[in-house]
């Protein structure tokens, strides 16, 4: 038996992952000598063999649908990219592409002479690549030495192996405090000296306000009161929390983005280090992927599309368009749509899919939260996938170029930008917000069928954990069970976004700050279904 270890890609904690192999099966492999995570695979982790084994990975070139050869995929995208103009052309990049990868094709946008090159991981995490001058970043030693700790958002659920540090720090002396800032009260709450809950999409405004209560002098033109009306809080949490943080101890701050939760993602990542810079404390943000951007944004690429003005599009990463359900009709403007994958499209999508060789099955470099890390294979590519810088060569030269570094922010710019934001309204009386759980991929766990509503809501529909409600946005509906639950606040209803289907019940929008694609919590109408819930009749899921 063979055993192969490397760096998790799963997300960026950095976690020691393997596999063995016996000549028939893959299996999970652990190593308790692991510097980070010490044996320990979250969900998410533990997938790595069921990835390299899984029945829908792509292993042959598909053209609408159907299969076809890789000789057949190399002749239509040469001709297809023969055809088009440069500004006819758009390339997008997402998950599932290391920096090597961007490099090669900033080159190749340059190579082939368009502008049309945008980042296409437009969930709000990304939006941690926006720092803040004079907050330095958090290493695994601060967390492990913590006194003092802000967790924003989910933190728990987006990097739980690093959470059993966090949750080690807290209880290693009595005198430790951990101030939890989150819309929704999930299970990282249960462990706050401090928990404050705000409305939907408020936390930026609650972390400004407390940041000037610990330090008034970090930034000038804030009103606290105002911020504390906009976040849905009271100031005397507030008060309570700059206490904690205030303190003269080890510490730091972490703060996690979920699909559908944030409003803001720019201004939720640099008040989250706002508070950083005001306490005096290092600065953590917890992420799956972070990419650099591109030559255009998204939100311009998707104009381009359209106004009919993309011919040919190629997209590589995981987070092809069908994650993103509300582009597809959009796409159908583009003629040529060209895109790599590692599972068969489900649903199938017109245009042509190539099978490239996983993260899981090739060497990398990239960063984690605390470091520099090296990944290399677990298991031989699967016969019929292709490297990318392979099929990038189809299309032009691709020497590596580095992208253009972000611009720190100055802390005197956030009053501004915390006058645009105070303008976004809800519209309809329930807002969906989403939920990321790590619970691994591709359907592999839970099918996230239920949505959690407040009791008072409840009661105004008059349904139970027994019954079901239809839940519709803009872009999609969808029934889901009920569960009842206080973790959420009335005039909420909250799903989780792992899966497909969910995820297409929010709209994308942009950030009213940076103008940049994001997919925010969602307007939605809520009603009571005629189904009801049979015991064992379906599968149960985990509540909250």
């Amino acid at each position: 038996m063979t055993t192969a270890k490397t760096t998790c890609p799963f997300c960026l904690n950095g976690c020691t992952s393997g596999v063995s192999f016996d000549g028939y099966q893959y299996r999970m492999a652990y190593f308790t000598d692991a510097e980070v995570n010490k044996g320990c695979l979250c969900p998410r982790g533990n997938s790595a063999s069921i990835v390299i084994d899984h029945p829908e990975r792509l292993c042959r070139p598909i053209l609408d649908g159907k299969d076809t050869t890789w000789s057949e995929a190399e002749t239509l995208v040469r001709r297809w990219f023969a055809a088009a103009k440069p500004e006819e052309l758009a390339l997008v990049y997402s998950r599932g592409r290391d920096l090597d990868d961007v490099k090669m094709m900033h080159g190749l946008a340059r190579e082939l002479g368009t502008r049309n090159l945008a980042c296409g991981h437009i969930e709000p995490e990304n939006s941690f690549g926006h720092r803040l001058q004079g907050v330095a970043d958090a290493s695994l030693k601060d967390v492990e030495a913590a006194k003092v700790m802000l967790l924003v958002g989910d933190v728990f659920n987006t990097s739980p192996v690093a959470s059993n540090r966090m949750i080690a720090a807290r209880y290693a002396d009595r005198k430790s405090r951990l101030v939890v800032v989150d819309s929704i009260r999930t299970r990282e709450s249960g462990f706050a000296h401090v928990f404050i809950q705000t409305r939907p999409g408020g936390e930026p405004f609650a972390l400004i306000a407390l940041a000037v209560l610990i330090d008034p002098k970090v930034v000038s033109g804030v009103d606290v009161d105002r911020c504390a009306d906009l976040a849905g809080v009271k100031v005397e949490p507030l008060k309570a929390a700059a206490a904690v943080l205030g303190l003269d101890l080890p510490g730091f701050v972490g703060s996690a983005m979920h699909t559908g939760r944030v409003f803001s993602p720019i201004l939720h990542s640099l008040a989250s280090q706002l508070v950083a810079k005001a306490a005096e404390q290092p600065f953590v943000g917890f992420r799956e992927s972070a990419l650099p951007a591109g030559l255009s944004s998204f939100a311009d690429l998707r104009q381009a599309v359209g106004a009919g003005k993309i011919k040919t599009l190629f997209w590589t990463g995981g987070l092809f368009p069908y994650s993103y359900a509300e582009l597809m009709p959009e796409l159908d403007k583009v003629e040529n749509r060209v895109a790599t994958a590692i599972f068969r499209p489900d649903p199938p999508v017109r245009g042509l899919v190539l099978p490239v060789v996983a993260e899981l099955e090739r060497s990398s470099a990239g960063s984690s939260y605390w470091g520099a890390v090296e990944r290399k294979p677990l298991a031989a590519p699967l016969s019929g996938t292709r490297e990318f810088a392979h099929v990038l060569g189809w299309l032009g030269r691709c020497d590596k170029v580095k992208p253009a570094p972000v611009k720190p922010v100055a802390a005197g710019d956030i009053p501004a930008m915390v006058a645009k934001a105070a303008g976004v309204s809800l519209q309809t009386r329930m807002t969906l917000l989403g939920q990321k759980s790590a619970i691994g991929l591709r359907g592999f766990y839970d099918d996230e069928s239920v949505a959690c509503l407040n009791p008072l809501e409840a009661a105004k529909l008059d349904v139970t954990d027994r019954n079901y409600v239809k839940v519709t946005s803009l872009s999609s509906a969808r029934e889901f069970r009920v569960h009842v639950t206080d973790a959420v606040s009335p005039g909420v209803v909250s799903v989780g976004t792992n899966v497909h289907p969910n995820r297409a019940l929010f709209p994308l929008g942009e950030d009213p700050v940076s103008g940049e694609m994001t997919v925010p919590p969602a307007q939605v109408e809520v009603e009571r279904s005629g189904r009801v819930y049979m015991q064992g009749g379906e599968n149960p899921s985990v509540w909250l």
